[in-house]
């Protein structure tokens, strides 16, 4: 089956589209690894799962507009695409979702915090409900209706 020019021209601004994505998918994973200092264990995660997305998209993309033919415009088309998001957008992105994931890591490190705030504090409630405890088993011996019967 072969293409018309307009139709291998639009598969071409395609495929710079794709590459375009991939980089922002790069720069998000990229965000994750600074703002959550991933050692090389948790770099590797990120590249394996930057890896995954951009071969299932780029086979998604071969196999739905590329009609399964693998040209060697669509190549340079993915090639242009990420070159061109890393050279103009790349540094204002990177920006922008490295503040997202900061958001997000400390929103969920705040149910963390308080509980090791309140972890840290549990000496001053027990002696606070230690002296309360012992208040109410006072009260208790001196009230008859509050003693067992038997």
């Amino acid at each position: 089956m072969s293409f018309s020019l307009a139709e291998q021209t639009l598969v071409f601004l395609e495929a710079i589209l794709l590459g375009a994505a991939s980089g922002l998918i790069y720069d998000i994973c990229r965000a994750f690894r600074i703002e959550a200092k991933l050692k090389t264990f948790g770099t590797s995660i990120t590249d394996i799962l930057f890896w995954t997305f951009v071969i299932f998209f780029l086979f998604i993309f071969a196999i739905t507009d590329a009609a399964a033919q693998m040209r060697f415009y669509i190549v340079i088309g993915e090639i242009s695409g990420i070159s061109l998001y890393f050279l103009s957008l790349s540094q204002i992105a990177l920006s922008i979702l490295c503040l997202i994931v900061h958001m997000l890591l400390f929103c969920t490190n705040i149910p963390i915090r308080i509980f090791k705030f309140m972890y840290s504090k549990m000496y001053i409630m027990k002696r606070f409900f230690k002296h309360r405890i012992e208040i109410i088993k006072k009260i208790k011996k001196r009230l008859s209706f509050l003693r067992k019967s038997g």
